[in-house]
């Protein structure tokens, strides 16, 4: 199974929060991009200091979303099912607002799918019994 097959898998999950840790984030964006291309899913991405965008438009960004809590307070408010990669959230994973918002939207009925990217991920661990971990590797080259 290559790797675009096994983000496919994740993106079909039950789960509302995903971790996937790698060496090459950059590259599980570009997986990311390729999914964007020949499919109708909704997929955000977020990273600090930058307001949230949709994959393949990041010149349009969504307002309210500069800030870690404002970013999820904007998944947990919107209805409709979208895809959301928070690139390296490991800081905002310390603070109890955000730790409390993710566990608000893993246990929501409403479908969607939050995925923490990052090369490592401290996951709270009030937050482990809701979450997908996968992770990613990469061979190195000799």
């Amino acid at each position: 199974m290559n790797y675009l097959q096994q983000l496919e898998k994740v993106l079909e999950t039950r789960f509302k929060l995903a971790t996937m840790e790698t060496y090459d984030t950059d590259r599980v964006i570009d997986l990311f991009n390729q999914v964007n291309r020949f499919s109708n899913k909704a997929i955000y991405i977020y990273q600090a200091g930058e307001s949230m965008h949709r994959v393949g438009a990041a010149h349009i960004s969504l307002p309210h979303t500069r800030t870690p809590l404002e970013v999820l307070e904007h998944i947990d408010t919107t209805p409709h099912y979208g895809i959301y990669i928070l690139r390296d959230f490991n800081s905002p994973l310390e603070d109890k607002k955000a730790v409390d918002k993710l566990k608000q939207i893993g246990t929501s009925n409403t479908r969607r799918l939050v995925i923490l990217l990052s090369e490592y991920i401290d996951l709270p661990m009030e937050l482990k019994p809701y979450t997908l971990r996968a992770k990613h590797r990469i061979k190195q080259a000799s």
